[in-house]
């Protein structure tokens, strides 16, 4: 099975000093090992997406005139009202990875709707919605309303050695955890806006042991772009184990999987 979309997306870095180029660059290097990885490149006809010094107004003007505005995440005072993606002086290079992984999710929402193929989010050889079974991992549960976030995620725990199922509403998730047993539940927070309920009060269902003789209460990682003190306290208090918030980088998930489970967190 060929996997349908890249993990793997460039990003060019333009107007900005030598001091915020280099900045950037050595954060970049680091991100290519995430998942989705970004990468520089130094040119904006090529790259994916677009980093922009929004107060260097002849590069706004090149970005514009190349049509490329809706790839990029502008940052200064001077953001063009017509920008995708928008942020403010000082630079924090994680908010700029969240703002790539959402354009990102935007352009392959297409890809994200009923009827489209079953299994393009697939990662060799399982299939969306299955495990690999010729895996000897554990078996873990994604849940999570975007078939985008379910894919990197599930390339994330397969590198790690884990078997991976997924859902994308509640009620799939506890469908699968009525049907078998799993060491970790990995739940986002907002599961849509169809959704019987929130991944909060999944959490509660979860931890509360409904599940059938034999089956022990699984571990669960909330991993959401809600990242406050009182949305962690929420998590905390709806029985979660761990709250990654969004971008998720390498070192928080292996953190996590050293914290919960030591035996099979590997490096990815």
């Amino acid at each position: 099975m060929t996997e349908r979309i890249p993990l793997r997306y460039t990003v060019a870095l333009l107007g900005f000093s030598d001091f915020e180029h280099s900045a950037l660059a050595s954060f970049f290097r680091l991100a290519e090992a995430r998942t989705p990885a970004y990468e520089e490149t130094g040119s904006l006809d090529t790259a994916d997406f677009v980093v922009v010094n929004a107060d260097h107004a002849p590069t706004v003007a090149a970005v514009r005139d190349a049509g490329r505005l809706r790839d990029a995440v502008l940052i200064g005072a001077q953001v063009p009202p017509d920008a995708a993606a928008r942020l403010q002086r000082p630079i924090a290079p994680t908010h700029i990875v969240r703002e790539l992984d959402a354009l990102l999710e935007q352009r392959l929402a297409h890809l994200d709707v009923n009827g489209g193929p079953p299994d393009w989010v697939a990662s060799e050889p399982g299939l969306l919605g299955t495990a690999d079974t010729s895996r000897q991992g554990k078996d873990v549960l994604v849940v999570d309303d975007s078939r985008v976030a379910l894919r990197f995620m599930q390339v994330r725990l397969q590198r790690r050695g884990y078997r991976v199922h997924v859902a994308h509403t509640p009620e799939e998730a506890l469908e699968r955890l009525g049907a078998q047993p799993f060491t970790m539940v990995f739940l986002d927070v907002a599961l849509g806006p169809r959704a019987s309920m929130d991944g909060l009060a999944l959490c509660q269902r979860i931890k509360q042991g409904r599940l059938p003789a034999g089956h022990d209460v699984p571990k669960v990682v909330m991993v959401t772009g809600l990242s406050s003190s009182s949305d962690r306290v929420r998590g905390e208090l709806a029985g979660c184990d761990v709250y990654l918030a969004k971008p998720l980088m390498e070192e928080d998930l292996d953190g996590a999987l050293r914290a919960l489970d030591p035996s099979s967190a590997t490096a990815a």
